[in-house]
């Protein structure tokens, strides 16, 4: 129950309300909340919700020797770069796509536009537009290499492998999105690593260990 008094003065709309308290250990954020706002870096545009994508980059930064990543989907440049100077810094990265997305977009032909369902244009479309810096409708390869995450990688020669590298068809729905740092940060998503996801960022008391995580 809420119990109410008459007296009581009606709350302004405009007053953001407090975050709620963070654990030390499992720390949770929301691209869709009203307590806290940040300005997006790619169309500067301002929003309400956590910058979830600072907060990967920010736990990827502190690797020390590992970083494993499992994810459907990896869109997002600055995951990408931060990757790429964790590498740089002799921290081993290993990474895992889903076939369908293990491909840079911004590499495909026409005819193989074509032939992807209209769900997948669509997407191809959001993700064309994105690289699209100038938004000229050309990719000019500097567009490519600051934009397309997975040139970005492929630049830097970070391998990845996809969940048929072992010779079988997938599972056709490969959804893993996490990411673990030094084996004692992990990171899972509800969402991939594009211009939209949900982020919880789990800090784990004790080392953790994925033994099924091969490259």
């Amino acid at each position: 129950m809420f119990p109410l008094a008459a007296c009581q003065r009606a709350q302004s709309f405009n007053q953001r309300p407090a975050a709620l308290p963070q654990d030390p250990l499992v720390q949770v954020y929301f691209n869709h909340s009203e307590s806290s706002e940040y300005k997006e870096s790619y169309r500067q545009q301002t929003r309400l919700g956590d910058n979830l994508e600072k907060q990967i980059v920010d736990a990827i930064s502190q690797a020390k020797s590992t970083i494993d990543v499992a994810v459907q989907e990896l869109r997002l440049p600055k995951v990408a770069q931060a990757l790429v100077d964790r590498e740089k810094a002799g921290v081993k990265v290993r990474i895992i796509l889903e076939n369908t997305y293990s491909r840079p977009w911004s590499g495909l032909t026409s005819a193989e536009v074509g032939k992807l369902d209209k769900r997948e244009q669509e997407r191809y479309n959001e993700v064309r537009k994105f690289i699209d810096i100038n938004q000229d409708n050309q990719l000019s390869s500097t567009e490519i290499n600051q934009r397309d995450a997975l040139i970005i990688l492929q630049n830097a020669k970070i391998p990845w492998i996809d969940d048929q590298a072992d010779g079988s068809a997938g599972s056709s729905l490969m959804h893993h999105k996490f990411v673990i740092v030094d084996n004692r940060i992990v990171i899972i998503t509800s969402a991939n690593f594009t211009l939209s996801v949900n982020l919880t960022l789990a800090k784990l008391p004790k080392p953790f260990v994925d033994n099924t995580f091969t490259l």
